[in-house]
């Protein structure tokens, strides 16, 4: 468009040459030439520019979600790991009041245990050096519930006197004593003191018969059995054979149920 207005303006302005115009045509062919070559760069420049611009778009908009994902990540783990340092001191707090209440909880228990060992010390009495109040003081404390110190006496009484008459009784107490609190085991230990140190005693049937009503709390029914068998046999006089008689029949009507009877 600019060399058509060129070439009217020269027309215009007269007649030229031939050589002249020859010259003016190779100059105008340089000339579109040199057009079309800036025409033809400058579509290339602006594709590129284009692309370029292109390109450029979308590195930002990945840049930014990028930046974007990563502040979001970071973030979170911040928060995480806020988080977690927070439950890490919450766990901090509850294992320092923890070991202090068990530092307080152990010197209450060392207080109590001191207190109690003050109290028996003070309550506790002191066994008497004669015979007859021992004895006396034994029973008097069986019969009032005390059966712990009742148990000190009657122990006292039989390990300092064992050729008394009354140490097989004492030994009834002391297995009743625990029968009465269910120790049946240690019930027990007490009548066989009476049956292997005084077999002669008058006191031997009511321990055997003492004995078997243990075996049988503690489902021990073929021992039970035995004890009153021989119970019967032994003393058919006894004032414990028909009570032995019943048992017995009791006990083996339920021998083989393994729900009352271990043995």
């Amino acid at each position: 468009m600019r060399l058509r207005w060129i070439l009217a303006a020269l027309v215009l302005a007269g007649c030229v040459t031939s050589g002249e115009g020859e010259k003016m045509q190779r100059d105008i062919r340089e000339l579109r030439e040199r057009l079309d070559s800036l025409d033809r760069r400058d579509v290339d420049i602006n594709e590129q520019v284009a692309r370029l611009k292109k390109v450029l778009d979308q590195a930002t908009s990945l840049l930014s979600r990028n930046s974007a994902d990563i502040g979001t990540k970071v973030a979170k783990n911040e928060g995480d790991i806020a988080m977690v340092n927070g439950q890490v001191e919450e766990a901090r707090h509850l294992l320092e009041q923890l070991q202090k209440q068990i530092v307080e909880q152990n010197n209450r228990l060392a207080s109590i245990e001191q207190t109690q060992t003050k109290i028996v010390e003070r309550v506790a009495p002191t066994l008497p050096e004669d015979k007859e109040t021992l004895w006396r003081e034994a029973q008097s404390r069986m019969a009032s519930g005390s059966r712990d110190d009742a148990r000190r006496f009657l122990r006292s009484f039989t390990q300092r006197f064992p050729q008394d008459a009354r140490v097989p009784q004492a030994l009834l107490i002391l297995g009743q004593s625990f029968a009465v609190e269910g120790k049946h085991t240690q019930a027990v230990a007490e009548y066989l003191k009476v049956m292997d140190t005084y077999r002669t005693a008058p006191e031997v049937p009511e321990s055997m018969w003492l004995m078997a009503q243990s075996y049988a709390e503690l489902k021990f029914c073929s021992d039970s059995i035995a004890v009153l068998t021989d119970l019967t046999k032994r003393y058919p006089k006894s004032a414990r054979v028909n009570d032995a008689k019943t048992k017995l029949r009791e006990l083996n009507k339920i021998a083989r149920d393994k729900r009352l009877c271990s043995s």
